[in-house]
């Protein structure tokens, strides 16, 4: 988005009042602007760059493996191709016990 000619003159006379009123803001600036743009707003050196990627590294390992060995291995009863239906019950993923919707079906009327 480019500016206006009104904010255009507004800056140029804003730099100039710096300019006037302030001779080492204007040698900084002009510093600055001989130096061109920088690559990098913050350096983080190699070192640093390695130490981020091996912890990225260690933690997704750390997490696949947990999930590995967290995951639930359901096997069906009889074989995969018995042709009978497997029917388990209701268990809670904390405790492995029944639910009480398990134990109420199990109440004689």
């Amino acid at each position: 988005m480019s500016l206006s000619d009104r904010e255009r003159r507004l800056l140029a006379e804003i730099e100039q009042d710096l300019r006037c009123g302030d001779p080492g803001f204007t040698r900084r600036i002009d510093a600055l602007n001989r130096q061109g743009p920088q690559r990098y707003a913050c350096h983080v050196s190699n070192r640093q760059m390695v130490g981020v990627l091996l912890v990225v590294v260690v933690l997704s390992l750390l997490s696949a493996v947990i999930l590995v060995l967290t995951a639930p291995t359901s096997t069906p009863r009889g074989g995969s191709g018995s042709g009978r239906a497997h029917h388990t019950k209701a268990l809670s993923p904390v405790t492995a016990r029944p639910t009480m919707r398990v134990l109420i079906s199990r109440v004689p009327s």
